[in-house]
């Protein structure tokens, strides 16, 4: 499957949802210690609060407020207090209880304009130390006062961010085996899709009936396309079928009459001493006109058998040169054109043989022929030539023509596609794409060159048949 199909998108988006999953992970973490130290802050805050409002409940003055607030401070935490509105009666803590923050005086500022300026507690970094204030109002002797908390975190905050580095590298890891176990997943997921492509794939129009699903044995979400495809195959067997049928009913209603006024045309032609040349030219254009019919028709069948898969080959060896020769006396109509044959240098044409069925070879050659008549001029030959190597045989026609533009010579062999610069010149366009179809059904190639002197050379490459004791030639080229 294509990377930029199903399997690519669902691995792209199980990757994106796993990444997102362990970030939305990490950052919850991230906000649950957060809010653990600041829940926690406001805990040592109110009780705090509470042991200093019982201590000086019995002697409200400066002294007690100091006494309880060098009890409650430790080395990592200091409490202070201060009259709102006013810096001169603040009251700290002694210095033995916490002299780094007592004696910082710039800490302090920053910490209780932190505090000041938000509801919640507020964290920062000074001095490569992390701390943490909060602040709240009591009333002391009918005075209101703040009080000030601040507590080193920075402890806590290296063992988070250990954390969340253990964290990260966890999730990486846990992504990664997620990542390939949702591969592998996926990829076993889409097998049953696969498969079922492959089956599309392979079916034929010879073969209908047996590429049909088996529904009950698919996935569940493949049902649907198993009876939907069970469904299409059953129209198409009744359309090839019925296609059997009008290719039976033309070869019969059309053949017929095409080869009666075919044969009256020639026996009038072969008793026309007493006809005008007028007469003789108008029977010479029925003569023709029914030969070309009836090579349509015959196209036009073997184009609905190859399709409907009822195209039926009888695979011997070949005599070249007797096909060769058939073929020009088919193609030849009035003798009005000169053919050459040019096998290749130390060939003889009447020993070379090719595995092919010599019907369709002969009609391949007389498509071929014709083509090369009609766009060639009336004084040029068409020429004729044949190669070998040791397992293929090389038949070769060659027209003096203006040549195929090299756009053009994929599309020539497409039914009902002919080339632009020949567009004012007769045809249906189903001529080559006949030749392309036989030689196919024959397991060969066709493709068309450019001549030496201008002009195209098409080939037709077919299995060589050799005898026992024939010994493998050399190649030749015309």
């Amino acid at each position: 499957m294509p990377s930029s199909g199903i399997q690519r998108r669902l691995e792209r988006t199980s990757a994106g949802a796993v990444l997102l999953g362990y970030g939305l992970l990490l950052v919850v973490n991230l906000q649950v210690f957060s809010r653990n130290r600041d829940q926690h802050q406001l805990d040592t805050m109110d009780r705090a609060e509470r042991l200093l409002l019982l201590s000086i409940a019995d002697q409200a003055d400066d002294g007690a407020l100091q006494r309880s607030l060098n009890h409650f401070s430790t080395f990592d935490r200091a409490i202070w207090g201060q009259p709102t509105g006013s810096s001169a009666g603040m009251v700290m803590p002694q210095l033995s209880s916490n002299d780094f923050i007592a004696s910082n005086p710039v800490l302090r500022e920053r910490a209780q304009d932190l505090a000041r300026s938000a509801s919640r507690p507020q964290t920062f970094e000074h001095e490569a130390r992390t701390y943490t204030v909060s602040t709240a109002a009591f009333n002391l002797s009918d005075q209101p006062w703040r009080l000030y908390l601040l507590t080193d975190v920075s402890q806590d905050v290296a063992l988070q961010r250990q954390l969340n580095l253990i964290l990260t590298v966890a999730a990486l890891l846990a992504s990664l085996v997620t990542l390939i176990l949702n591969r592998r997943g996926i990829q076993r997921s889409l097998l049953p899709l696969r498969r079922f492509g492959d089956t599309l794939s392979a079916v034929r129009s010879s073969s209908l009936q047996q590429q049909r699903f088996e529904p009950d044995q698919e996935p569940e979400e493949l049902q649907p396309l198993a009876h939907a495809f069970n469904a299409l195959l059953d129209r198409l067997t009744e359309s090839f079928e019925r296609q059997r049928q009008f290719a039976s009913t033309v070869s019969h209603e059309l053949r017929n009459p095409i080869t009666l006024i075919g044969g009256y045309s020639r026996r009038l032609l072969r008793r026309s001493d007493n006809l005008t040349d007028d007469q003789r030219h108008q029977l010479g254009i029925v003569d023709e006109e029914s030969r070309r019919l009836g090579r349509l028709v015959t196209d036009l069948l073997a184009l609905t058998r190859a399709e409907t898969g009822s195209f039926q080959l009888d695979l011997k060896p070949l005599s070249v040169c007797d096909a060769v020769q058939q073929a020009i006396d088919l193609a030849d109509g009035a003798g009005e054109r000169r053919f050459l044959l040019r096998p290749g240098d130390g060939i003889d044409p009447h020993t070379l043989q090719a595995w092919a069925d010599r019907d369709r070879v002969v009609q391949c050659l007389v498509n071929l022929i014709e083509n090369a008549c009609k766009y060639s001029p009336e004084q040029s030959p068409v020429e004729i030539g044949c190669s070998t190597t040791s397992s293929e045989v090389e038949l070769r026609v060659r027209d003096h023509g203006s040549g195929i533009p090299p756009e053009e010579k994929s599309l020539i062999f497409e039914r009902f596609r002919r080339g632009k610069t020949h567009s004012a010149i007769p045809g249906s366009g189903i001529g080559l794409a006949v030749v392309k179809t036989l030689v196919s059904q024959m397991e060969g190639e066709v493709h068309v060159e450019d001549a030496d002197e201008g002009g195209a050379v098409f080939v037709i490459r077919l299995k060589r048949f050799a005898p026992p004791s024939d010994s493998p030639l050399p190649r030749h080229h015309l």
